[in-house]
């Protein structure tokens, strides 16, 4: 799933980092390719987390996403700090590339988890 996620990436993150230089140069870009790298780092670590958790103990899931939610935030948030404080970004754009990757990549997932027969208009879930 994740593996699908970051190939989708790789089909948006140049446009919008085009879109990005062509509307406020470099700095936008970069800002850019940074909110892009740190979406698919908390992914993937989310990913390893639950992924592992759900292969040996699957009663422990919740518990696990709960933990991927708090380092994948705790990681965020270090990477942030540091990104603030060497004045590498503009936060803003970094911001909310973070959060708009996230919402396109999370939604463009679960809208194919589903495969609609139109004959019968029944709705049958996609082998992953």
């Amino acid at each position: 799933m994740v593996r699908r996620m970051i190939t989708r990436s790789l089909y948006v993150a140049p446009l919008l980092l085009i879109a990005l230089w062509l509307w406020n140069g470099t700095d936008y870009a970069v800002s850019g390719a940074a909110g892009i790298g740190m979406t698919l780092l908390n992914l993937l670590l989310a990913a390893k987390i639950i992924g592992s958790v759900a292969e040996n103990t699957p009663r422990l899931l919740l518990p696990a996403a709960m933990v991927a939610l708090t380092v994948g935030l705790a990681v965020l948030t270090g990477i942030a700090f540091a990104l603030k404080a060497w004045d590498l970004v503009y936060f803003p754009v970094t911001g909310f590339t973070l959060v708009g990757t996230h919402l396109l990549l999370v939604l463009w997932e679960g809208a194919g988890a589903y495969k609609v027969d139109r004959n019968t208009a029944s709705v049958q879930p996609q082998k992953t």
